[in-house]
């Protein structure tokens, strides 16, 4: 597995989605000098998801950016003993001199050009999640959370007529493996390919590369490091392996030194 600082370079490298889109407006991330990245005091529970860890890492950046200060994070909006929802963070942000409360979304999607809307193309790995149905959720649940009675007790020192609404919305795509010169809405994001199960196994080109199993936690990652890469053989077992749960794992795929990022999906 990746060191944390890998781990941190890869969200922070990772491009956000759009500007604004849905009337979802994009938060500002700019860019921080990480020539001397420290990164010791990150503490994260080895057992975190992916998603809660992107968050520690978004935390760090805001601490060591020199334009925002966290002021609140991970609210948790109570009434009558029931949650109603969460706020990620709470900044203030010192450029624009205002506060702003900050969703933080990190995904992963697979473009299906057979669908006839583009917003309705882009749908997570395990086919639990999609771009429409996360847009919608923010700007129907849970960016208005904030302006509900009962989020105002959690905002004691806010000044809520100075504060503003962002999302920090990264992605990585993956496009079709046999359809790899797709121009698409969000063409910065594009990371790598995905594959059906069945369409890998008759592709006789895939039985002489060799591959590499990514962790969760270094999808996140951008580049190879020193990881020992396995055959073809082998990873057809770790494939079977992952199917049987219903996932689609993410592979390193070295072929003849052109290493790319495929996923093998379950469903496709």
């Amino acid at each position: 597995m990746s060191s944390l600082k890998e781990q941190f370079l890869g969200f922070y490298n990772t491009p956000v989605l759009f500007d604004e889109l849905y009337t979802l407006k994009q938060f500002s991330f700019e860019k921080i000098d990480t020539s001397d990245l420290k990164i010791e005091n990150i503490r994260i529970d080895t057992k975190l998801p992916l998603g809660k860890r992107v968050e520690y890492f978004f935390e760090h950046y805001l601490n060591l950016s020199n334009r925002y200060e966290v002021l609140k994070k991970n609210i948790q909006i109570i009434k009558n003993k029931n949650t109603l929802g969460e706020l990620d963070f709470i900044v203030f942000d010192k450029k624009e001199n205002c506060f702003k409360h900050v969703e933080l979304i990190y995904k992963y999607y697979f473009y299906d050009a057979r669908l006839e809307k583009e917003l309705d193309r882009y749908i997570g790995p395990n086919k639990n999640d999609t771009l429409i149905r996360k847009l919608t959720k923010l700007k129907d649940k849970q960016l208005p959370l904030l302006f509900k009675e009962s989020t105002k007790e959690y905002l004691e020192g806010i000044d809520l007529t100075n504060l503003k609404q962002e999302v920090c919305y990264k992605a990585n795509i993956y496009l079709p493996f046999y359809e790899k010169n797709l121009q698409i809405k969000f063409q910065d994001s594009i990371r790598g390919y995905y594959i059906g199960f069945d369409d890998f196994q008759n592709d006789i080109t895939f039985k002489k590369c060799s591959f590499y199993f990514l962790h969760r936690y270094d999808w996140v990652v951008f580049e190879v490091q020193n990881q020992e890469f396995i055959s073809y053989e082998e990873a057809l077992l770790e494939i079977e392996f992952f199917h049987k749960h219903n996932k689609s794992p993410l592979v390193w795929v070295n072929n003849n030194k052109t290493i790319y990022q495929l996923f093998i999906s379950f469903w496709h």
